[in-house]
């Protein structure tokens, strides 16, 4: 008699950024061939990771859960058994109140200078399928694939966060950019866009096929300004047009008969008013 051990997706997120993803000014998600033939060389943990908060981790154990990384983001695998043809249960029942919660950290030190937002927020971003109770009317529930919202639109209030400053430990809110937090049932979110955003269906089986989640991120635009590196004189500025920063593909932009280089975000200059808001964000790229 043989015995197999049977591993079926729970579900899949995907963490997306215009500054690696998009084809110079043509968006990554522009058109289903684009998107394939961006991904294929796209690697998410090059800028950031996610990791299962430490109650998580024993849940997951558990469970009988499995977290796998992938080019695009992560998926879990929990074991099941098949009930029915083609059903799948989870051999360790999850309850439709179980909710497993993630922790979103940036790795690059320059991801404040391609990204729209910060790269440790004073209160980290949520993302759900449930809304908190602290929550108010304008609550955004998390992102699937055939959704986009902007990443500022998952701000939470403090009371919000408040039950896990008490839940983490020191070294998982250290430099904490996000949480993300899914309930097996979540809320009926049909009424917010008409889409479903439970991760099991509602008798206990796994979705086949299963719920994708997504988090997408913008990339910065600046005003581009050209420097003679012999004195630091400005020879040329795209102001008050800005320009995307990207790290594939062409910004064509041309001065005095020449295709100029584009910018990379290694070097930004923040131009403040008298009150210390910034104005201008400026790329400076030297050339000679």
């Amino acid at each position: 008699m043989s015995f197999q051990t049977l591993y079926h997706p729970l579900l899949h997120l995907n963490v997306y950024h215009h500054y690696f993803l998009d084809d110079g000014t043509v968006a990554f998600d522009s058109s289903t061939t684009l998107k394939t033939q961006q991904l294929s060389s796209y690697d998410y943990q090059s800028f950031l990771k996610i990791i299962p908060s430490e109650g998580t981790q024993q849940k997951l154990r558990g469970q009988k859960i499995r977290v796998r990384n992938t080019n695009s983001g992560v998926t879990l695998y929990v074991n099941v058994e098949e009930t029915a043809p083609n059903v799948f249960t989870p051999k360790v029942p999850l309850s439709q109140t179980e909710s497993l919660t993630f922790l979103v950290y940036i790795t690059d030190l320059l991801f404040e200078n391609y990204s729209t937002v910060a790269a440790q927020p004073a209160i980290p971003y949520f993302f759900s399928n449930k809304k908190p109770v602290t929550e108010g009317g304008g609550f955004t529930y998390i992102d699937l694939e055939a959704t986009t919202h902007p990443v500022e639109d998952y701000s939470i209030l403090q009371t919000t966060y408040d039950p896990f400053l008490t839940q983490l430990s020191t070294k998982e809110k250290l430099g904490l950019f996000a949480i993300l937090q899914l309930e097996m049932a979540g809320d009926d979110t049909t009424v917010f866009d008409g889409n479903a955003r439970r991760v099991l269906n509602t008798n206990g089986t796994v979705q086949d096929p299963a719920p994708i989640y997504k988090i997408q991120m913008e990339n910065r635009n600046t005003i581009w300004n050209y420097i003679n590196p012999e004195d630091n004189s400005l020879i040329h500025s795209t102001d008050p047009t800005e320009l995307p920063l990207v790290k594939r593909g062409i910004i064509g932009y041309s001065f005095g008969g020449k295709e100029r280089p584009s910018a990379e975000p290694y070097r930004l200059v923040f131009e403040k008013d008298g009150g210390g808001n910034i104005i201008k964000t400026i790329s400076e790229i030297f050339i000679n």
